[in-house]
């Protein structure tokens, strides 16, 4: 393995998406993507208003818990978050097992990331 393949599996490990506000979003967030600390994080400017945590072991992974900084709750920072998380999950590993309420709660109400949910 050759330092270009260090860095490319080094650079997919932390990713920033940018994107446009969610119709339930108020302003645009970054969603930043930590593979080390299996967490992907929404981001106002220079403060990190919330998070989505996950594990992954033997290719498995398992959504465990989405929280929002309480002053930034009813802003759609959340649902935001979720997309693009869900969006970059589907993109890597295909799919996902669902603890975490606002996300199966989210993926009910939005079919389209149905086929998402590993069956086991």
């Amino acid at each position: 393995m050759g330092i270009g393949d260090a860095r490319a599996r080094e650079a997919s490990r932390k990713e920033e998406f940018e994107d446009l506000p969610s119709a339930d979003a108020e302003q645009e967030i970054a969603v930043r993507h930590d593979g080390d600390r299996m967490v992907y994080s929404a981001w106002l400017g220079d403060l990190e208003v919330a998070e989505l945590r996950y594990t992954e072991t033997g290719g498995r992974v398992v959504v465990r818990r989405t929280t929002v900084v309480p002053e930034f709750r009813g802003r759609g920072i959340a649902t935001d978050l979720i997309a693009d998380a869900l969006d970059d999950l589907r993109r890597r590993v295909g799919r996902v097992s669902v603890e975490c309420p606002l996300v199966a709660a989210f993926m009910t109400a939005n079919p389209q990331y149905a086929d998402l949910l590993d069956p086991e």
